[in-house]
Order: structure tokens, then C-alpha cells, then sequence
């Protein structure tokens, strides 16, 4: 019989982290080992040694340092990191502190099961959203790439280039057209860029255009990671309460 990778989540906002816990117990190729809303909680069970941490920012505040959690989560196993990583806290940071996965914070039901898989077979999993931003910051060390563009920036860019108006942007992102808006002066801001000849050549250039727009990720519901709500698998998680 084949190891079954066995899970603990870490952190994450209250939703997402229930939501985790779901998916991850309703699937039958993982075990959800412990849910600790911190990494102090830890304590509380030393011993737990899972094949996989899945662990994001626990809120929006941008001090919050995601490469300082992963450092100290990486001791107790593989770090899989759920979360945006714009700013200080960049794909870089990140992997650089240890984490050996990283997903967008919206991302999808089933790439959050298959980074699961990588990572406790072994793997890195950087979801293709993220890997157009480490590219970038990549490129940014050697002085070649533009100030960093955010994740929904770099949608939205994305979009234009594959020939969309403002207000077709603004449907598929679920957005108003005036937010699609000041997210263009952004990127034209942050770029120095003027026409869309210019943006779609931009785009081209970070490896934009490489898959098909529809395969993006864009959710229609702007909230949080939205999981299905069941039962457990007949293995309940240890699970520390906190006060949110």
C-alpha cells in the first residue's frame, strides 16, 4: 500500500484554513495530521512530523513576514505556502527561507491537491502565476526587469495583451471597469509604458502570453479560497482553537 502524505496546516486566514482542512481530509491521498491557526502552537504537539505544512499570511497585514513563518516551519517538513507574495515577501523570500512550494491565494481545488503531491513526493511546485513573479524578481537582481507588478496586475496585463477591453478585463476578473482602470495606470506607472503595442510587448517579454488565457486562474468569486464543507475521513485532525 502506497504512504498516504500526511498534512498539517499552519496559519492562513480562519476561512481558508477550514476550507484546507476540508479539502485536504475529504481527499483520500492525503491525512490531515493537525490545524494550529500559528506556528507557536507547534508546541502543543512536538511530535507531529507530517510529509507536507501547507501554511499562508494569517492576515492582511502586509508586515506579517511569510518568509520568517517558513523559516521556522521548515524545521517540522516540506513548506507549501498559500499566498499572493507581493512585496517584501516574494517568491524569492520565500524560497529562499525554505519553502519548497508555492501557490497564489486563490488558487484552484485541484492544484492546491496536486502541490500537496509534489511536495511530499519530493517536488517543487511553483504555480504559474507565481513563476511569472520570480522571473521578474529574478531578472530585477541583475537591474533587467521593472519595478514588480502584483498578482492582479499582472492579470490584468495579461488580459490586454490577449487583445480584451477594459471592460471585458473587468467581467472576467469580476472587478469594475474603473478598478480595471486605475490597475492599467499602475502597470503603465510601473513600467513607463505607454500604448497597448507596448503593454502586449511587455507581457510577451515576462512570459505572459505562454498559456491560454482561460487556464490564468481568475476566480469570478472575489473571496477567499472557496472549498467544499464535509466530513472528515474518519481521521479527525488535531485542531487548535483561536481567538479571530
Amino acid at each position: 500500500m502506497s504512504h498516504v502524505p500526511q498534512v498539517v496546516v499552519v496559519g492562513c486566514h480562519s476561512l481558508v484554513r477550514r476550507g484546507l482542512e476540508s479539502l485536504l481530509s475529504a481527499c483520500s491521498e492525503t491525512e490531515v495530521l493537525a490545524v494550529f491557526a500559528a506556528p507557536h502552537q507547534w508546541t502543543l504537539a512536538p511530535d507531529v512530523r507530517p510529509d507536507v505544512i501547507v501554511t499562508g499570511r494569517v492576515s492582511d497585514h502586509r508586515h506579517e513576514s511569510v518568509a520568517g513563518t517558513v523559516a521556522t516551519l521548515a524545521r517540522h517538513g516540506r513548506v507549501l505556502v498559500l499566498d499572493d507574495l507581493v512585496g517584501r515577501d516574494g517568491v524569492t523570500a520565500v524560497l529562499r527561507a525554505g519553502a519548497h512550494g508555492c501557490l497564489p491565494g486563490r488558487a484552484a481545488d485541484d492544484e492546491v491537491l496536486g502541490a500537496v503531491a509534489t511536495v511530499a513526493g519530493g517536488g517543487i511546485h511553483i504555480s504559474p502565476v507565481l513563476a511569472t513573479l520570480l522571473h521578474t524578481e529574478l531578472r530585477a537582481r541583475d537591474g533587467a526587469a521593472p519595478p514588480l507588478l502584483a498578482r492582479r496586475e499582472l492579470e490584468t496585463l495579461r488580459w490586454i495583451a490577449a487583445g480584451l477591453t477594459h471592460g471585458q478585463i473587468a467581467r472576467r476578473m469580476s472587478l469594475t471597469e474603473a478598478t480595471v482602470n486605475t490597475y492599467v495606470k499602475r502597470i503603465r506607472s510601473k513600467l513607463a509604458l505607454g500604448n497597448k503595442a507596448d503593454l502586449t510587448r511587455k507581457a510577451i517579454e515576462l512570459g505572459l502570453l505562454q498559456r491560454e488565457p482561460d487556464t490564468l486562474g481568475t476566480r469570478p468569486d472575489p473571496g477567499s479560497l472557496r472549498l467544499p464543507v464535509v466530513n472528515g475521513n474518519g481521521h479527525p485532525p488535531l485542531r487548535v482553537p483561536t481567538a479571530e
